[in-house]
């Protein structure tokens, strides 16, 4: 007989067989044994009827009639006493707690389907706003049992998992016995190979391994395997939490899936509490903190995410009472309600540093997963920048304030001595900063051709000004001498221009707006000539598809600094770049040596050096450096330098 019979039969019995204990144990062990078998109903096959009502399945096996009604009478019982709003509480009001972070993941308004089956999941019926047609719940179970049994094991598909299975008992009003059945022993072999396949760092050990048995476990606890699956759930979710380390980088290595996993998290704590007699362990609670901060800090004031291309509508089961934002709070209250509530702009930090008011660290960069967040404060009206490094492409945001002015794939292509060259790797990290006055991060992809790109971003914090340069450098493995001739370098990179943002460029000097209706950020491109009527080798322009276009050429290497001042009440100030002159032993730098800038905006002014060649003492605007890169504020008042970073790479040249 079908495993799945005998465990219907089993579950139906208030007494053992009549044959004693020995003969359930018996079942129980067929079940055991065989729990990931299934009854296949193809569309060809026309399943029969009994005399007494029973349905009779394609194997000759039969479902009384009466006891899969009974069996129904168990769920909805059991859906009472342990009722989705016992476990979760307001969250489970019209299913939102399966929907965190859901529409993110997605990238898209969650559909019907997926609405519905959170609500029943919550013990409500599917209903959908709008609309009166209802969901053809046979063929949209059918389309997930193919998916289960392919074996799509992404963050989405694993999460689709949970939706099915904790609206598996009122399914059983909507789906024929047969096919419920089928359902059911698709999500356990699902399960089954995802913790046979699966590192236990991984999101889906998380999700299916932890969460999909605890949720079977609580929704189907009248059928025995499901209720078996409790302790191996349990021992999944340990075995996640105990693998911090590597389990936060692979989390981060896809932002748009990060509250979606953080929201599996907090159900498997909530199912711990209400289901099992186990509790969610304090050392456990260190990984819920650290994936809540991460998530608080990619929240922007509309309550979106990083890179997500959502609206604020479109995230309200993130949002508000019931929300992900809120339950992810309870982690550590005393600093992410302050955070969380500052980066929606509900509250704001006066000003004050992170220490002054109990609030995370402002730079969040995971080396592992490429995933950069920068924050001047965690208050919304100072703007952000997020960088993710992980494809061959960045993906970049800046915010001005309140309004994204850049966002998406930053595009770069290099030619040498006229041929087209490639990315010959990954991006990597070359160095970082962090202090109360600027953050900087340095990343670098080598090139075919003996070059290797380096981009800096630095997010000076008071000041409310970015830089983003690039360079290109010959490989450090690269021979040449005196006597080789410098190669020729054309570079040009792409920068997408956010939706509803335009630039409009100055009719005497070549910075420009970026716009949307009135000014967010002023760019300007410190290595071009900064009147238009003079030669330049570098240039900056905006193209008809909603990019900045940057160019540049030169021998033997480059660099490139774009400076972002996202200060409006600067912007109706006198304003002027120059490059300064770069002194090597009285004799003047080639700009393929090292390079030096300076930005000024009324009163305030700014220093730039960036060393491109040996590491040698030089002089720039009076000041004696042995560095690779350099950036401070400059006080024309004192006549003194107040340092904002230091890169010297002296330590990798000495070895």
């Amino acid at each position: 007989m079908s495993t799945k019979i005998t465990e219907a039969e089993n579950a139906l019995n208030k007494k053992p067989a009549p044959r004693g204990q020995a003969a359930l144990n018996q079942a129980e062990a067929q079940t055991k044994s065989s729990s990931m078998t299934k009854i296949a109903v193809p569309d060809d096959v026309v399943r029969g009827v009994d005399h007494d009502g029973g349905e009779r399945l394609p194997n000759g096996d039969r479902v009384s009639e009466a006891n899969w009604e009974t069996l129904c009478k168990k769920f909805a019982e059991r859906g009472e006493t342990k009722s989705a709003k016992k476990v979760f509480g307001p969250a489970a009001v019209a299913g939102t707690v399966y929907r965190w972070g859901l529409a993110t993941s997605i990238e898209t308004a969650v559909d019907p389907v997926r609405q519905g089956l959170s609500q029943m999941a919550c013990d409500q019926p599917p209903r959908r706003r709008g609309s009166t047609r209802p969901v053809d719940w046979v063929a949209a179970t059918a389309e997930m049992i193919v998916q289960l049994d392919h074996g799509d094991r992404s963050v989405i598909s694993c999460h689709d998992a949970i939706l099915w299975a904790g609206a598996m008992p009122m399914l059983s009003q909507h789906l024929e016995p047969a096919l419920w059945w089928e359902l059911l022993g698709s999500l356990q072999q699902f399960r089954e190979g995802v913790l046979q396949t699966h590192r236990p760092d991984s999101p889906a050990h998380l999700i299916v391994g932890a969460e999909l048995g605890l949720t079977l476990a609580w929704r189907l606890a009248d059928l025995p395997s499901c209720k078996r699956a409790q302790k191996s759930a349990i021992d999944a979710l340990a075995l996640w939490c105990d693998h911090e380390d590597e389990a936060i980088p692979a989390v981060l290595a896809k932002p748009a899936a990060t509250r979606l996993v953080l929201g599996s998290l907090l159900r498997c704590q909530e199912l711990l509490k209400a289901t099992t007699k186990k509790t969610f362990l304090k050392s456990w609670t260190s990984i819920g903190d650290q994936l809540a901060t991460w998530v608080a800090a990619m929240t922007t004031h509309h309550g979106t995410s990083a890179f997500s291309p959502l609206t604020r509508k479109e995230v309200k089961d993130d949002r508000g009472q019931g929300g992900l934002l809120e339950y992810a709070m309870a982690f550590d209250p005393e600093t992410l309600r302050p955070a969380t509530e500052a980066a929606l702009g509900l509250s704001h930090s006066g000003g004050r540093l992170a220490w002054e008011v109990c609030l995370p660290d402002a730079f969040h960069h995971c080396e592992d997963a490429k995933l950069a967040i920068m924050l001047p404060e965690w208050d919304v009206r100072r703007g952000r920048t997020h960088l993710s490094y992980r494809g061959e492409h960045n993906e970049l945001e800046i915010y001005a304030g309140r309004t994204r002015v850049v966002s998406g794939t930053v595009q770069t292509s290099i030619e040498i001595d006229g041929v087209d060259q490639q990315p010959s790797g990954d991006w990597s990290l070359v160095c970082e900063y962090t202090d109360d006055d600027v953050h900087f991060i340095e990343i670098e992809q080598p090139w075919t051709g003996g070059v290797v790109l380096q981009r800096q971003l630095m997010l000076i914090r008071d000041d409310r000004c970015l830089m983003m340069a690039d360079g290109v450098l010959p490989c450090q493995d690269s021979e040449s001498d005196a006597a080789t001739p410098l190669k020729s370098i054309r570079y040009s990179t792409r920068i997408p221009v956010a939706a509803g943002i335009s630039a409009e460029l100055e009719n005497e000097t070549r910075e420009l707006f970026l716009s949307d209706g009135q000014p967010r950020a002023l760019v300007m491109p410190l290595s071009a000539s900064e009147w238009r009527i003079g030669p330049t080798t570098t240039k900056l322009s905006a193209s008809e598809d909603d990019h900045l276009v940057w160019t540049a050429q030169g021998n033997g290497a480059l660099y490139m600094p774009l400076w972002f001042d996202l200060q409006q009440r600067r912007f109706r100030r006198k304003r002027t770049w120059r490059q300064l002159t770069v002194g090597d032993e009285r004799r003047l730098c080639d700009r393929h040596e090292a390079v030096g800038f300076r930005v000024q905006v009324g009163s305030e002014q700014w220093m730039i050096y960036r060393s491109l060649g040996q590491r040698r003492c030089r002089t720039v605007l009076g000041k004696h450096l042995i560095a690779d890169f350099f950036a401070a504020r400059f006080d024309t008042g004192e006549g003194d330098y107040d340092e904002l970073v230091t890169v010297d790479d002296s330590e990798a040249n000495d070895d």
